[in-house]
């Protein structure tokens, strides 16, 4: 613990929100949306006695509900609020903010973040350890977003040799075809690869029991969110039926999401992200509740840079309740504008134990966002 600051009169001096534009090798599509360019946001956090925190947000507008430009339009919102307050009153903060407004998950994330990041660099801790985790091994799947059969066949392929034992599937707009995807998939990788899959609320209940049976002839571990949000009951039904176990995604945003969805039995897997929870603070609370509930979760990611995945990858090793991780979508990303972070190899996430996140953007980077700069 940094003995030279006086917490009591710590205090947020300036709080800066840019466009953080992020190219994609290619477009990347989902059942529910496609981008070419991560359109994130990025949050600057500065102190009275110079820490500086950082957060990101990635908006994916289908999913929650949110674009950049209303990101941007809340932390003007916020602003005000948080100018002149002490940065380690994160309950308060967040708790302010989700009643001021109510939505708007991937901002506050990225607001929440940036308070994690100057609280654990001020106690001198690594994020992880700064929440009470520890170091243990994190193993991330790498994705393969919609596209054609014999194209997904290569791309698992690629995957395979750069040493990932384990591959996410999009499926949802085409039956005939997300068979044909998982074939092609599974006869150029094999068995001992394991594949999980994500139809994105792709599917009505009845098209959902009928898939995942036919799936059954490859080494499936979980499907995340195979029903619309609204048919909670329809994603139990096909929970009950599937031998393959279903993980609630889109459905789980807030920890009161949590407690229904184990009051109702509906799911048994979850997946907690940062841009749905509105940032580590609520995640922490999902992930206790999935703990109680015996609940294995996993966290997951939107198209966030290192910076939000290494932030993800702190709250993983918070609570042995979160057994899987989908932290890949920086590969997707034609630059890498972070300094530090996780790096991955043969799938293995390693993570940095530097003080606080551990990541931050290039400055040289960050000078090209700022004219985008809101307030």
């Amino acid at each position: 613990m940094n003995k030279n600051i006086d917490f009591p009169g710590l205090k947020i001096s300036d709080i800066k929100f840019y466009r953080f534009d992020i190219p994609l090798r290619e477009e990347f599509k989902l059942a529910a949306m496609s981008l070419n360019v991560a359109h994130n946001v990025l949050v600057k956090i500065e102190t009275n006695v110079g820490i500086i925190g950082w957060g990101e947000g990635a908006p994916f507008h289908a999913l929650v509900g949110e674009t950049q430009d209303i990101a941007l339009a809340a932390g003007k919102e916020f602003k005000p609020y948080l100018l002149g307050r002490n940065p380690l009153a994160i309950d308060a903060i967040v708790r302010f903010m989700d009643k001021h407004l109510p939505h708007n998950t991937t901002l506050k994330s990225a607001i929440d973040m940036a308070l994690y990041d100057v609280a654990s660099k001020a106690a001198e801790m690594p994020l992880y350890l700064f929440l009470g985790g520890e170091k243990r091994e994190i193993e991330t799947d790498m994705t393969i977003g919609l596209c054609e059969p014999e194209e997904a066949g290569e791309k698992a392929l690629s995957i395979k040799e750069m040493g990932f034992n384990i591959i996410k599937v999009k499926l949802g707009l085409d039956d005939a075809a997300d068979y044909a995807r998982l074939k092609y998939i599974s006869d150029a990788v094999g068995k001992d690869v394991i594949l999980r899959i994500d139809a994105n609320q792709g599917w009505d209940r009845m098209r959902a029991i009928r898939n995942l049976k036919a799936y059954d002839e490859f080494n499936i571990e979980f499907c995340e969110q195979p029903c619309p949000v609204n048919d909670i009951n329809g994603t139990k039904l096909v929970s009950s039926q599937s031998t393959i176990p279903i993980m609630a995604d889109e459905s789980l945003f807030s920890p009161t999401n949590a407690i229904s969805l184990i009051t109702n039995n509906v799911a048994p897997y979850f997946n907690i992200k940062f841009s749905k929870s509105g940032g580590i603070k609520n995640a922490i609370k999902i992930a206790s509740i999935a703990d109680a509930g015996a609940i294995p979760s996993m966290v997951g990611c939107m198209s966030e840079t290192r910076l939000g995945l290494t932030a993800a990858a702190h709250f993983g090793l918070s609570n042995p309740i979160i057994q899987f991780f989908d932290l890949d979508s920086h590969l997707e990303h034609s630059i890498d504008p972070i300094e530090g972070g996780i790096s991955i190899e043969n799938g293995m996430i390693t993570l940095p134990d530097s003080p606080g996140i551990g990541a931050e953007p290039d400055e040289s980077f960050i000078q090209s966002c700022e004219v985008n700069v809101l307030c």
